[in-house]
């Protein structure tokens, strides 16, 4: 941030020192007119004339002590006044920076708290993907047990149907047809539910897929929104502190410099006037 460097108008120093050598200037005419006199005139008002011009010229003297005391204890407020400007000036600049900070903590904050829902849904994903495979396994195992059952159930159905056979001879070609039948229906049964089982399979993998490739673009589409908000309130704030402060700045500054001004100009004033009559100097 520029630092802002007050400058003063009125050169107190040169203005002081002007005014002290037209005082001396005024003076030096006065003790000239007196030494022409003294030679001619003693009375007593001569005597006390002489003795206040004396008195006026220690007072003068006194009088320039003064004004460059004064003129040197301004400069050295107006110095100590600018070092406390930039005192000043240097804090709100460790605010603004502390105020930074504070909000990159919050982004990083929010950041790994994005991180942190993303690996939780990830690992809740996995999590389904080990269940949706557990499902599986055991479905097939089912499958693989009523298949065996089937098989099973069907070699005791031809072991039976070779004994009825055996007993019976003269059934034995329209017997063995209609248990070839039903051993082709009951495979084909059995083909068709295992087609049906591998589908629904299938279409349980491809929602389960479709649906956490969903989720995680959500949490991407927000935690980029979260981030996005954060960084225009950090803006606006910033922008907002900024303007306020350079108005307030600019307001003391102006109030300052017309202060200034005005005492200057009454100092000048009064030195003029003390110019024009030279009895009044006090």
């Amino acid at each position: 941030m520029k630092k802002n460097k007050f400058i003063p108008r009125v050169n107190i120093k040169k203005l002081a020192k002007k005014a002290s050598k037209t005082l001396a200037k005024v003076y030096k005419k006065v003790e000239k007119k007196p030494k022409k006199i003294k030679r001619k005139i003693k009375t007593n008002s001569q005597i006390k004339f002489f003795q206040r011009l004396r008195e006026e010229k220690i007072k003068q003297k006194n009088k320039e002590k003064i004004i460059k005391l004064q003129t040197i204890k301004e400069r050295n407020q107006e110095r100590k006044r600018i070092k406390d400007e930039e005192f000043k000036i240097k804090n709100k600049e460790l605010k603004l920076k502390e105020e930074e900070l504070k909000i990159k903590l919050a982004e990083q904050k929010l950041k790994e708290q994005a991180e942190q829902r993303l690996q939780d849904h990830e690992q809740r994903r996995k999590e389904e993907e080990k269940r949706l495979r557990e499902e599986a396994e055991r479905i097939r195992t089912e499958e693989r047990r009523s298949r065996e059952t089937a098989e099973q159930r069907l070699r005791d159905e031809q072991q039976r149907i070779r004994d009825e056979q055996q007993r019976r001879r003269d059934d034995e070609q329209r017997k063995r047809d209609e248990e070839e039948k039903r051993r082709l229906e009951a495979e084909q049964k059995i083909i068709n539910e295992e087609m049906r089982i591998k589908e629904e399979e299938k279409r349980r993998d491809i929602e389960a897929q479709n649906k956490i490739e969903e989720e995680r673009r959500e949490i991407k589409v927000e935690a980029e929104r979260v981030k996005n908000e954060a960084e225009e309130l950090r803006l606006k704030e910033w922008e907002k502190k900024f303007d306020d402060e350079r108005k307030k700045r600019d307001e003391e500054e102006f109030l300052k410099e017309e202060d200034l001004r005005q005492k200057e100009e009454e100092r000048r004033q009064k030195l003029l006037s003390e110019q024009k009559n030279p009895n009044k100097i006090n």
